[in-house]
């Protein structure tokens, strides 16, 4: 009709990345087809980033990235907080998803290669299947956290060397531009089509050379950070117990035992039983409820209750309760839990909170 304006867009059939890596086998998508996925994207980012006005995507993430159904190639979407950005600019608005957004855009600035740290987010999520969102501010921290061989045995050692160069927290630490990015990510898929990449380290090493770090508990979000850690990689708050004489102190406590969640590859499917009193649940911050053990992410059909159980400590033995749960504590597939009725723990005992089953392990 007279008068109106329509919004015409291109349909894309072919599903966004976030879709293929939920289908794919084992949670993670194959190095090959992550390598000349980035090329692509990198390649669009050079586009945009030499325009006259230099645009800055700023939201590069799985979700924002489609297949065409037609000719397969990446298409990025969404460019809704994409922005033209002059040289040098300070002061830009915060925006982004956390976990792929590089830590300079919490400080106001934005530039190229901000875009290609988000790139380098999103191609280890595609490859490792790590999400970057559960860990958002230290997963590229790679002397606490796993470098992505030590996730993924079958990368090579080429393509670990990409991402962690576009994840460096230093700007002029990664790629100078999404071209350069581009360009390697190219001469790597030649080599690993013609089986001329490296395995430099042992798959069966590469766990031998994790950092262990000792968690603890954000006292104002409840996120889980390392001991040492002077501010929470989750809400950014400045921890009360941060310094030397704590963390020694944290240091010195060493956990007796640990509760690992059963049917999940995620990387922080265990949970170390710090301290003697541990509420099991979903995280509700409205309601001011954090517990040690947060079963949130395990439990997406919400059958675990917010205070579900507990596990304390008596002398040197771990006990169990429910807590009056909706939908009940089962261990061992044998025995229900009568609400505020302690039961012994055992080492190897299976505990089913609703839907999740947690293994309990002694050492």
């Amino acid at each position: 009709p007279l008068g109106r304006f329509y919004l015409v867009m291109k349909y894309i059939s072919g599903g966004d990345l976030a879709s293929r890596l939920r289908n794919a086998p084992g949670g993670r998508i194959d190095e090959k087809t992550v390598t000349d996925w980035g090329m692509q994207v990198a390649d669009v980012l050079q586009y945009l980033h030499g325009r006259p006005k230099q645009i800055i995507y700023r939201d590069l993430k799985p979700a924002n990235l489609m297949i065409d159904g037609n000719s397969g190639r990446v298409m990025l979407i969404d460019f809704g907080i994409a922005r033209w950005v002059k040289q040098e600019e300070k002061g830009v608005t915060a925006v982004g998803t956390m976990g792929y957004a590089p830590p300079e855009l919490f400080a106001g600035r934005v530039e190229p290669r901000s875009d290609v740290y988000s790139l380098g987010a999103t191609m280890f999520h595609l490859l490792t299947g790590s999400d970057p969102q559960d860990n958002p501010l230290l997963i590229f921290d790679f002397a606490k956290n796993p470098r992505p061989r030590q996730i993924t045995p079958s990368l090579s050692s080429e393509i670990e060397q990409i991402l962690m160069r576009a994840v460096e927290y230093k700007l002029e630490d990664r790629f100078v531009s999404a071209g350069e990015m581009r360009d390697t990510l190219a001469t790597h898929l030649e080599r690993l089509l013609a089986g001329r990449v490296s395995y430099v380290v042992p798959a069966a090493q590469l766990g031998n050379e994790t950092v262990q770090v000792q968690t603890v508990y954000c006292g104002f979000c409840g996120g889980r950070i390392a001991a040492d850690d002077v501010f929470c990689a989750h809400c950014g708050a400045r921890q009360p117990l941060a310094g030397v004489g704590a963390s020694a102190t944290l240091r010195a406590s060493r956990p007796t035992a640990k509760l690992v969640v059963a049917g999940t590859t995620e990387l922080d499917a265990s949970f170390i039983l710090q301290k003697d009193n541990n509420l099991v649940g979903r995280t509700d911050p409205h309601s001011n409820i954090f517990p040690e053990i947060d079963l949130s992410k395990f439990d997406p059909e919400t059958k675990v209750s917010r205070r579900h159980a507990r596990i304390w400590l008596e002398g040197e033995t771990f006990l169990v309760e429910d807590l009056g749960s909706v939908n009940g504590t089962v261990i061992n597939d044998s025995v229900r839990l009568a609400p505020r009725q302690p039961r012994v723990l055992d080492s190897g005992d299976k505990l089913r909170l609703g839907g999740t089953t947690l293994h309990f392990l002694l050492g």
